[in-house]
């Protein structure tokens, strides 16, 4: 099965659906899927066909839905990027990519067009409204000026193993790598999550509100959700609302609106709610269900958001590499805080040791998992790739532990594990002592050189509106609640902390400050 045939069996299954509002429109599934259906003839006018590959530097807009099918159609390769990168970041994954064209919008364009110059495999920049403009080079199109074509053209042989999709990983611990999913890992992913998801224990319309980029694997699991939504969700009224990007005032004031009752996030978005100076102001009674994931969630903030809007929480731990997934918790299983859940349906999941021999539950090693989601590899890396996945496991470089019941928990990714007098510390676990904290709303530690101990532990605190933090308050509270080697040497009270376009805390820029204030 692949992408494009999902497309045309969803649209023959549901029929004509309110699908998506966005800006305070609503989109049904035929207009968006004509609108593919004449990008499909476009790209292929324009010399994209199985096999090309096409970079999306785009804001989330609903005309991005039918892009990725546009591509999907064609048979080649979309590349979503995030649009907050900058010119050389953007120019290394134009190069490493062979990037035939680029799909982009006004407030990006500039950047796409100095990153593209003197890249001669780059035919074709395509702008969201924009001009057309072919004395350039590359050439420029608008995208509205494709979306005239007719809808011509028939699907052409696209295979399960032909790449759907390729990610470029944040590149934290080096140059980024081009992730190649398949249509059969893309296919294989929609349909574990849906397991996952036990949509046929739902009651009433599944109304989720989302800000999650696209260019993330999160954000592209909303486009996968659609093309397997059953008839029975469908016929209860249900839709999706995305907005351009994660505003709190804003993603509060939908969910009141629309009566959202599910919602993908990442932690970070939940400590801004809970965090949020008007937030009483919003109704956000209608959530049910908090889809939660991308960095391990700080126990508090989950208790603390599930109790005042009175919903669940439902984590899940994945990785880009395996399309996402890993495990999810699941709405008719035990909560267990801090536990991502089992492994989904179609995957296998194992802690191993050092050596690759899986360890029993209650130890703690390397994640491993195996299963149809798994990359088809890294773009053009032959060796890296077998360095990742081994005899069929892809190792996460993540580290965890399972329970007696199969629960997976997520303790902290390799990299950022400090060895302080030869013990092993992990961050997250001095983290959610953190949280407990009164007054804090965001917390992260690092390790720094220490030329006695190895390492130096340091804490990076925000405090909650209208709370005074205090150093030796913050440590004196640590003392009570974990071992004395465990103390961070230091407590940083800062403004903001730095983070990714998903949320995610950038720990290497914190211990660069932590290395400038020492």
């Amino acid at each position: 099965m692949n992408l494009a045939q999902l497309a045309e069996s969803s649209l023959e299954r549901l029929g004509e659906r309110k699908s998506l509002v966005f800006d305070g429109r609503v989109y049904s599934n035929v207009e968006l899927h004509n609108q593919s259906k004449r990008l499909h003839t476009a790209f292929s006018n324009l010399g994209i066909k199985r096999g090309s590959n096409v970079v999306l530097f785009l804001m989330n807009h609903p005309l991005v839905y039918p892009v990725f099918e546009g591509i999907f159609r064609t048979g080649g390769t979309a590349i979503p990027v995030m649009f907050l990168l900058t010119t050389p970041e953007i120019r290394f994954i134009l190069q490493n990519s062979m990037a035939e064209a680029v799909v982009t919008d006004p407030m990006c364009v500039d950047r796409i067009r100095e990153a593209a110059k003197g890249l001669d495999h780059l035919k074709w920049i395509i702008v969201l409204g924009g001009e057309d403009n072919t004395a350039v080079t590359p050439p420029e199109v608008s995208l509205e000026t494709l979306l005239q074509e007719e809808m011509t053209h028939g699907l052409p042989n696209i295979a399960g193993d032909d790449v759907g999709i390729m990610m470029y990983t944040s590149g934290t611990t080096g140059k980024p790598k081009g992730v190649m999913l398949t249509h059969d890992n893309l296919y294989a992913q929609g349909l574990a999550t849906l397991d996952a998801g036990e949509l046929e224990n739902w009651e009433g319309p599944y109304i989720s509100m989302s800000a999650m980029p696209m260019a993330h694997i999160f954000g592209v699991g909303v486009l996968l959700a659609g093309y397997l939504s059953t008839e029975e969700i469908a016929d209860a009224g249900s839709f999706g609302v995305q907005m351009g990007w994660f505003e709190t005032d804003q993603f509060m004031a939908l969910i009141q609106e629309h009566k959202c009752n599910v919602m993908p996030a990442v932690p970070t978005m939940l400590s801004l709610i809970l965090n949020h100076p008007g937030g009483d102001k919003y109704d956000l009674s209608s959530l049910k269900e908090v889809i939660c994931g991308a960095s391990p969630l700080p126990e508090e903030v989950a208790r603390s958001f599930s109790e005042r809007y009175g919903c669940r929480i439902r984590e899940i731990y994945g990785l880009t590499e395996a399309t996402g997934l890993g495990t999810s918790n699941r709405s008719s299983g035990v909560y267990k805080p801090r536990s991502a859940g089992p492994a989904y349906c179609n995957i296998d999941l194992k802690i191993f040791d050092g050596s690759d021999t899986p360890l029993p539950p209650g130890e703690s090693g390397e994640i491993v998992l195996k299963g149809p989601t798994i990359m088809k590899g890294y773009f053009n890396l032959p060796d890296k790739t077998a360095e990742t996945v081994v005899n069929g496991w892809l190792h996460t470089g993540d580290v965890g532990y399972l329970d007696e019941d199969g629960y997976l928990f997520v303790i902290d990714r390799v990299k950022d594990m400090i060895i302080r007098g030869g013990e092993n510390i992990y961050p997250a676990q001095l983290e959610d002592i953190l949280y407990r904290f009164p007054g804090v709303a965001e917390a992260a530690i690092v390790g720094t050189p220490d030329q006695t101990y190895g390492e130096n532990i340091v804490a990076f605190v925000v405090a909650s509106p209208g709370a005074t933090l205090s150093e030796p308050e913050i440590i004196e509270f640590m003392k009570t609640e974990t071992s004395s080697f465990k103390i961070p040497s230091k407590v940083h009270i800062i403004d903001v902390l730095p983070k990714n376009p998903v949320g995610k805390i950038l720990k290497r820029e914190l211990r660069e400050k932590a290395l400038e204030m020492d």
